[in-house]
């Protein structure tokens, strides 16, 4: 019982840590975090889009996270690795943090929706799906549910692995929204996927050659039909010339001669 209360004593301290780290990190384009354990040291991978805010002026900031991670969470000699996300079109919590950035400024949502849409399968993506839920009309209106999608997108079953998710808050004064985002990377690959193979350039090649050639057999044969044919027409015009059909005679009834009386 004291070990499984251990680990989930660690899994509380961990999502504190994101939580903390995802809230004080916002404008900087916080993406996720690792958290690795060694014997010596806790390493801390943080993925930013923008790296030089988390640093700060001569390293202030990111020692200013130490200590914090230090006296308020208990990690032991922490140790603070910033990296930055290449391409933050393709990142869900990214986009899902600039919808809710876009919506609390009061830009209208279909805008912001389509606006990301197209940014994220302009950048490769096969599928996206973007949900914004809560009061969105505005003040009055009942909580609804709209959803923003283009592409490729799975649903259920154990193909949503391959579907990276993120999500996160919009506060309004009408109340929270709340901003989902999901996106099938470019080149995923799905267990379901049927693929159709393609013929090799050399039997392509081989395929082109014989074609031709079975062409030209069909012409000469065709050719010699219509020799033979005609051939036999000719003899038969010549036999008809040579051989006229025999002239018959009409036939006459012989005529009786009778001597004559004394």
């Amino acid at each position: 019982m004291a070990m499984e209360k251990h680990f989930i004593q660690e899994g509380v301290i961990r999502s504190e840590i994101e939580s903390f780290l995802k809230n004080d990190l916002s404008r900087t384009g916080f993406s996720s975090v690792n958290i690795q354990k060694t014997p010596t040291a806790t390493r801390i991978i943080l993925y930013i889009e923008k790296p030089p805010l988390v640093i700060g002026k001569k390293g202030k900031r990111i020692n200013r996270l130490t200590t914090i991670l230090t006296e308020k969470y208990g990690l032991d000699n922490p140790t603070i690795d910033v990296q930055r996300v290449e391409r933050p079109t393709l990142d869900p919590n990214i986009v899902a943090r600039r919808i809710a950035v876009a919506l609390e400024r009061g830009i209208n949502r279909r805008r912001i929706a389509y606006k990301a849409l197209r940014a994220i399968m302009l950048s490769g993506a096969r599928g996206a799906e973007i949900v914004l839920s809560g009061k969105i009309v505005g003040k009055g209106g009942r909580s609804r549910v709209e959803k923003y999608s283009e592409g490729y997108m799975k649903k259920a079953g154990d193909s949503l692995r391959l579907v990276d998710m993120g999500s996160t808050q919009a506060t309004l004064k009408a109340g929270v929204i709340g901003v989902t985002v999901k996106i099938v990377q470019p080149g995923t690959v799905f267990p379901d996927q049927i693929s159709v193979l393609e013929k090799k350039p050399a039997e392509k090649a081989a395929a082109a050659i014989e074609k031709p050639a079975e062409k030209i057999d069909q012409k000469k044969k065709s050719k010699k039909k219509k020799e033979d044919t005609s051939e036999k027409k000719e003899k038969k015009a010549k036999a008809a010339i040579q051989e006229p059909a025999a002239v018959t005679k009409p036939e006459t009834a012989p005529v009786e001669t009778s001597a004559p009386e004394t």
